[in-house]
């Protein structure tokens, strides 16, 4: 069952719904802050891309329960394995791409939307298409339900899947991260862009030439323009400079770190940390202690923990209302636990010996093939080779014939 396809409307149409982007938002620093120029600080776009491509890189399954024993489906839905149409055919995301562009918009926007194009023979959806939040509107209508638009459109909310993120109660749509973290976001930029200018051309005036007498506008703006032309930038730096006419230059020194610029950065990238739940070491900051745990691995679990699992969740609701009871879809987080080598094979040795993994089962988390006898969960633990018949019969025998020895 094919559903209409929504096109962007053009840039021209005086009904289109503005960009985020072109929306007026200076904060007390002096710069305009949107999704567009938050990501120009790079401790939000590290965060972004962190979030985003962890939770798109995991493997994505769909599993069917029966009692309290879950099983993987293979092959799994077409609406898990390729929800967008991309793996096959390069004009569509892939499914890695797709959710990827899904956790963007989540994480600036706090809202994310997918279209339904299509569904199978019993209405469920197979195909989706990734939709710019700018693009929807949403809002209930008298009967509480949310009815949506695109392009100022009217679209049956059942073509639409709607992910929300932080959102306060009764509010139809998500909140946008960035409406209330914008002056926190507005001070790393402007520290950013101090800090550019300072190795420019100097963020503050740098100095003074002091000339004996008075001088009129145009001969002061001729000296100040030849001097700044011949020794302001970067290339200028440490070249030789020649003042007559009795001109002296007497330079006003102001560092860094006296303007707390370096002090600044810091405390904005904790603030991002903070901001989008990235633990500080992920952003570079490795000089401090954190609560995250005593070491990488420790830290790496709280991530999971604390960071991901809320926004894996809100994914793998909005599958599993697509798939038929009782599957669910269920990102596979294994991943992201694994230790070292000598870490994971001690694990495995317990789990073998509580008869909780086959062999086989454990080469296969190694990337192993499977051997024979592998899938024997009461297999001997030095042995992955299961007794045959013959083995046994022969056995049998050669304990009859020492025992006949013995009578």
């Amino acid at each position: 069952m094919q559903k209409r396809f929504y096109a962007p409307s053009g840039a021209g149409d005086p009904w289109a719904i503005p960009s985020n982007g072109s929306l007026q938002a200076i904060t007390a620093a002096g710069v305009q802050v949107t999704d567009e120029t938050a990501m120009q600080l790079l401790s939000v776009s590290a965060c972004v891309r962190i979030l985003s491509d962890t939770v798109a890189g995991l493997p994505f399954d769909a599993v069917k329960a029966a009692g309290t024993v879950r099983s993987t489906i293979e092959p799994p839905p077409g609406i898990v394995a390729d929800p967008f149409g991309g793996t096959n055919d390069s004009r569509y995301p892939t499914r890695r791409l797709g959710l990827s562009q899904l956790m963007v918009s989540l994480l600036l926007r706090g809202n994310a939307y997918c279209l339904v194009l299509s569904r199978d023979r019993m209405g469920r959806p197979t195909r989706l298409r990734v939709l710019h939040p700018d693009r929807v509107r949403c809002q209930f209508n008298e009967t509480g339900a949310r009815v949506y638009e695109i392009d100022r459109m009217p679209v049956d909310s059942e073509d639409i899947i709607h992910i929300l993120g932080l959102s306060y109660p009764e509010a139809a749509t998500g909140i946008s991260v960035l409406s209330y973290a914008r002056q926190s976001i507005g001070l790393g930029l402007a520290a950013e862009e101090f800090g550019a200018r300072f190795f420019g051309s100097g963020a503050h005036m740098s100095g003074i030439i002091e000339v004996p007498g008075d001088l009129d506008k145009e001969r002061a703006r001729g000296l100040k323009e030849g001097f700044t032309a011949s020794h302001a930038g970067l290339k200028n730096t440490f070249t030789v400079g020649v003042m007559s006419g009795g001109a002296q230059w007497k330079p006003i020194s102001v560092s860094p770190e006296d303007a707390q610029f370096l002090g600044t950065r810091a405390a904005q990238n904790l603030d991002m940390a903070m901001l989008f739940g990235v633990p500080p070491h992920m952003l570079g900051q490795v000089d401090k202690t954190t609560s995250w745990g005593t070491g990488i691995e420790q830290q790496a679990l709280g991530f999971l923990a604390y960071t991901l699992n809320p926004w894996l969740g809100r994914f793998e609701d909005a599958w599993s209302a697509m798939l038929p009871k009782p599957q669910t879809a269920r990102f596979n987080v294994d991943g992201l636990l694994r230790t070292d080598a000598a870490g994971r094979y001690a694990v495995y040795a317990v789990a073998r010996s509580a008869a909780i993994l086959t062999s086989n089962e454990i080469r296969a988390l190694e990337n192993f093939p499977p051997i024979e006898g592998g899938d024997d969960i009461d297999a001997p633990l030095n042995s992955n080779v299961k007794p045959t018949k013959d083995m046994q019969a022969g056995k049998s025998a050669a304990s009859a014939d020492a025992l006949g020895a013995v009578l």
